[in-house]
């Protein structure tokens, strides 16, 4: 139909009596549209479209409407601009950013509807994927596609942080180039908004840890709390099987006994597998990450095949909701925690200086310190009692013994009460062999050949056996 008669004799204008969702976008030129959804089980019964401005913005989103009734809520994810704009004959090149409203509104309509818990769609043999809106999970995505699997994307709003250019991830930005990929590829995206979780078990726990004088590893606990525990049961809800992620990690099929062997990605200088320590044998059998095979270099030779937008995009490297790297002064904002000076001592006991407070300190950090010497000190130890930071020489940064909490053993070695391992206490960083000593309550006790660190509380120990990793556990 051209698409003028859209403007001129809209159908399905709004509001619907009822509706199960409403989606709403704005564009910078006071441009407005609203659109209405009432499902019936996975089928939308009836769309229906409020707007204003231009003659093209309404237009698209009468179309959007009428295309919408009748169809399944995976036909609906699906459908984008380009969707939209094949439905209005004629329409004058350059409004693009007119239609695009439609798709923003849809997709904002969909994510209210999935993010009712009752919600639950039929399963199918289908592959979601964690698309971060980067290029790792894009070309996972369209990897798979190739294969001929069915594919969902997902993508979780995590929080409000951060805006477009700044190298971390889960940005509004981030969302949009998600769903342009999967609309590319021709599959359903839906957001899932997960920010209360994301404040709860991710941000509140960071927080915390830092004023107890901790040093959080919030990439885990969001890895192993929100993407794949609770992803995996949005997952369910949404009708797949599967979850594929952009991590560069390798994970063999269940065995018989339904375990799955967890190996180092064929990149090192990407591997992610460190992250994978807390996954249970349930998550791990879930989970498909074809990128473990692949270089960095292969992915992004990939994306440029593929002409994907997001081909040269950076990698994020910030944690995702402290874009300007200042930690002190977030948990100060979060938590209205005033960091108290105190004295910087030696790990002889002579005072130094004075510090900031310790929520400015990590143990092994070495600038910033404001105490000079012969030979340069690190942050040994943060005294929370004394309110006082111990420094030391990088010698002094080696433990022979540490315990950890939180114990989460992979394959074959989890019955066994002691068993050699190679140990990795930073991400990406060096390991060291050591005897790893189970203990109750999911504790052990780990000794190190020789002094090992810097081992500071609250981050991870990850335990190895060549390239298989054996599970790990968080510093005390």
């Amino acid at each position: 139909m051209h698409w003028s008669r859209f403007f001129q004799e809209p159908q399905n204008v709004g509001p619907l009596p009822a509706p199960d969702a409403i989606g709403r976008a704005g564009g910078g030129c006071g441009d407005l549209i609203e659109l209405h959804l009432a499902f019936d089980g996975p089928v939308v019964a009836d769309a229906a479209f409020l707007a204003k401005g231009c003659p093209s913005a309404i237009a698209g989103a009468a179309a959007t409407a009428s295309l919408l009734v009748g169809k399944t809520i995976y036909e609906a994810a699906a459908l984008g601009t380009a969707g939209i704009e094949a439905e209005l004959v004629d329409i004058p090149p350059g409004h693009e950013s007119c239609l695009y409203l439609s798709e923003t509104a849809l997709s904002a309509a969909l994510e209210r509807y999935i993010g009712d818990a009752s919600v639950r769609l039929p399963q199918a043999e289908m592959t979601a994927v964690a698309m971060s809106g980067g290029v790792d999970s894009s070309v996972t995505a369209l990897h798979l596609l190739e294969s001929n699997q069915r594919l969902l994307g997902v993508t979780q709003r995590l929080h409000d942080y951060g805006q477009p250019g700044m190298r971390i991830c889960c940005t509004a930005a981030d969302l949009e180039d998600a769903r342009a990929v999967a609309l590319l590829g021709g599959f359903p995206h839906f957001v899932i908004d997960m920010r209360d979780q994301f404040a709860a078990e991710v941000i509140r726990p960071f927080c915390d840890a830092y004023v107890a004088g901790r040093t959080p590893n919030p990439c885990v606990d969001c890895n192993r709390r929100l993407r794949w525990e609770q992803l995996l049961e949005n997952v369910d809800r949404l009708g797949a099987t599967k979850l594929a992620t952009g991590h560069y990690v390798r994970i063999s099929a269940p065995d018989t006994a339904g375990r799955c062997i967890v190996r180092k990605a064929v990149d090192p200088e990407k591997d992610q597998s460190y992250m994978f320590w807390a996954a249970s044998p349930a998550v791990l059998s879930r989970l498909l990450t074809p990128l473990g095979e692949l270089t960095k270099g292969e992915v992004r030779a990939a994306a440029a095949d593929l002409d994907l937008l997001v081909a040269e995009k950076a990698d994020s490297q910030d944690v995702c909701f402290v874009p300007d790297g200042d930690y002190a002064g977030f948990v100060s904002q979060e938590t209205g925690h005033v960091p108290e000076p105190g004295p910087i001592i030696d790990v002889g006991g002579a005072r130094l200086g004075s510090h900031r407070g310790l929520i400015h300190y990590t143990i092994g950090q070495r600038r910033g310190l404001g105490v000079s010497a012969p030979t340069p000190l690190y942050v040994t130890g943060l005294d929370v009692e004394r309110n006082a930071v111990i420094v030391g020489k990088q010698a002094d940064l080696g433990v022979s013994r540490l315990t950890v909490s939180e114990l989460n053993l992979i394959g074959e070695d989890q019955h066994e009460s002691s068993f050699r391992a190679d140990v990795m206490l930073r991400y990406n960083g060096p390991s060291a062999p050591a005897t790893i000593h189970r203990l109750e309550q999911d504790r052990a006790i780990i000794e190190f050949d020789q002094p090992f660190g810097p081992a500071a509380p609250g981050q991870s120990a990850v335990f190895y056996d060549a390239e298989m990793l054996l599970g790990g556990g968080v510093i005390l």
